[in-house]
């Protein structure tokens, strides 16, 4: 089974995926962390996806491509949850070009939620992982957790207005082709996974 996920920046997708794949065994691949470990290199492409992520803008749907057909062949056969790899038109078209069959989770968020999450939220440098507001370290690993570089205000709200401009436009069309779940992120994290695991029947 694939699952797409889907949601604005804030709306805890990635904490459900964790738990999917610490309840249910599922496999889970964030872009976002991919990305941030290719924006180390010191090299063309990892400045360049530095600059990107700082700025709070979208990498190029064929950097993205590239990560998936990789996760892809590096797991047959197994249960995978792909979250952020999905956000423009563009990235769509990869997906069901390479994935074919997949279940797109869509968590939904008021924007003034997400701010407010966004602002706080705290992050393991190590794992990229993310945690909420008072979190200081990391309860699976130990490690010490710190604010992301781009999680400032500005950076943030641009986010969220391309989220806005570039991602729903494709979550809509996925209602269209009856291939959305929607999952009410506005909710505490065990709410959220009861709802999540009901609707996905596993």
């Amino acid at each position: 089974m694939y699952l797409v996920f889907i949601g604005i920046q804030g709306s805890g997708k990635g904490t459900q995926a964790r738990l999917l794949e610490e309840k249910k065994g599922f496999k889970l691949y964030e872009t976002g962390g991919a990305l941030r470990e290719i924006s180390k290199k010191d090299t063309e492409l990892g400045r360049l996806v530095k600059e990107t992520i700082e700025a709070g803008n979208q990498v190029s749907p064929e950097i993205v491509e590239d990560i998936l057909r990789d996760v892809i062949a590096s797991n047959p056969g197994k249960d995978l949850i792909l979250d952020g790899f999905v956000r423009n038109f563009g990235n769509k078209a990869s997906v069901d070009k390479i994935v074919w069959e997949y279940q797109v989770v869509y968590f939904e968020l008021p924007k003034e939620v997400a701010v407010w999450r966004l602002l706080g939220r705290m992050y393991n440098p190590k794992t990229g992982a993310t945690f909420p507001a008072g979190t200081t370290t990391d309860p699976h690993t130990g490690d010490e957790l710190v604010k992301r570089s781009d999680d400032e205000e500005a950076a943030i709200q641009k986010r969220i207005d391309l989220f806005y401009e570039k991602t729903m436009p494709v979550v809509e069309q996925y209602e269209s082709e009856g291939n959305s779940i929607h999952i009410n992120a506005n909710q505490d994290i065990e709410s959220v996974y009861v709802e999540l695991i009901s609707k996905l029947w596993v």
